[in-house]
């Protein structure tokens, strides 16, 4: 087996097919506790607890995440990220069965570190493995074989709670982490400029910033789609209960559906990855809210339900692109420092666009929340929109 995962190092699928065997396994996991949760204590309060639980180690730990990329090969940071996560998840199985609830619901708190280091660090190994004229596809490609392994993980949470017990998901996620372990021991090294930097001691002195002005306006572009992520997680259920008077019947489709359509624009992405650098970044920020715009006003359950498809597909044909470019405009000394940014502040992000979208939903209704997401994706294109800046890769037109 081991030949099998050797000879997929040789090739950018081996970090896609990590990503996929990680987030799979953790979101079945996590979807299937935060479930249990749920029937047995009665508290949607405790449920959703359960599933924000693993972002919070990555933003309480941003620091020491930085420093750890900024001074180990990155390669090896996986390698032991994804044993740790492993040994942690097969020690949850020799616990009584009175505590297991309590110690899994532990157990995702401490993998959250162990994943954002998995996250941040492969993003420094495409840069420094893959040749830059083929970094957006590679990039490109892990994020498919992320979102595949969120999507697939959370489908299967549902059939597989009603089938295996708590002890048996946990034995099914050892399982997943067994493969993403063996696929982490092949990965190759990072010999670019991005290995050398975070290998060296150089980089120990890494401070939690970016300097550079592109990398700067990229970034807030980049928190953008994190506030439409916001957005999209309240919508998904204000949308068919108070636009379109639907009921938990019409949510369900709503959430079908978008889980679909992002499928398809990640899919829809690596095709267009040779049209995306030649059209100026702000177009990509702009056009997804036509769509959505039309979706809200159109207020009519199967246009509305199309369009706002259409709108979630170039969603996230902007998130490919505006991750892309960030990923290739940082420099080598940068790179620690905008990962480590982008795997905390992302979340981060999403949870105070969730607090205001829906606060505002309740308050005004879909449609006002609506026209905010594209003033506020108008005035933050417009405000990132300067001039060129030098840098040192060549990424057009930020």
């Amino acid at each position: 087996m081991m030949i099998f995962f050797r000879a997929c190092a040789r090739s950018s699928r081996c970090t896609p097919a990590l990503l996929f065997f990680n987030t799979c396994g953790s979101f079945l996991l996590l979807v299937s506790l935060s479930t249990h949760v749920g029937s047995v204590t009665g508290s949607g309060l405790l449920a959703g607890a359960v599933l924000s639980a693993p972002w919070l180690p990555a933003l309480l730990l941003a620091a020491p995440l930085n420093r750890l990329l900024a001074r180990h090969a990155p390669q090896r940071l996986v390698r032991i990220a994804e044993a740790a996560s492993l040994l942690l998840t097969a020690a949850a199985l020799v616990v009584p069965g009175g505590a297991l609830l309590a110690v899994a619901t532990a157990l995702v708190v401490a993998r959250g570190f162990f994943e954002a280091v998995t996250r941040s660090a492969t993003s420094v190994v495409l840069r420094g493995t893959v040749p830059k004229e083929l970094l957006d596809r590679a990039n490109t490609y892990a994020e498919i074989g992320k979102l595949t392994g969120v999507s697939v993980g959370a489908a299967l949470a549902g059939p597989a709670a009603s089938v295996l017990s708590p002890r048996g998901l946990i034995a099914l996620n050892v399982a997943t982490l067994a493969l993403s372990a063996l696929l982490a021991r092949a990965l190759p090294s990072a010999t670019g400029a991005a290995g050398e930097s975070a290998a060296s001691p150089a980089g120990s002195g890494a401070r939690l910033r970016v300097e550079d002005p592109v990398v700067r306006r990229l970034f807030v572009r980049f928190l953008l789609v994190a506030f439409w992520q916001g957005f999209h997680t309240v919508a998904v259920t204000v949308i068919p209960l108070r636009l379109l008077d639907g009921g938990t019947r019409l949510v369900g489709v709503f959430v079908a559906a978008s889980a679909v359509a992002v499928f398809a624009g990640s899919l829809a992405a690596l095709p267009a990855q040779r049209y995306l650098g030649h059209v100026p970044s702000a177009v990509w920020l702009v056009l997804p809210m036509a769509p959505l715009l039309a979706a809200v006003l159109a207020a009519s359950t199967v246009p509305t339900l199309v369009l706002y498809a259409v709108f979630l597909m170039l969603f996230e044909l902007a998130f490919v692109h505006c991750n892309n470019r960030l990923l290739a405009a940082a420099s080598a000394r940068e790179l620690p420092s905008v990962v480590t940014l982008r795997a905390t502040l992302l979340p981060s992000g999403v949870a105070v666009s969730i607090l205001v979208m829906g606060a505002l939903s309740d308050l005004a209704g879909p449609v006002p929340a609506v026209l905010v997401v594209v003033v506020t994706t108008l005035a933050v294109g417009a405000a990132t929109s300067g001039s060129r800046q030098t840098r040192r890769s060549p990424v057009p037109d930020a």
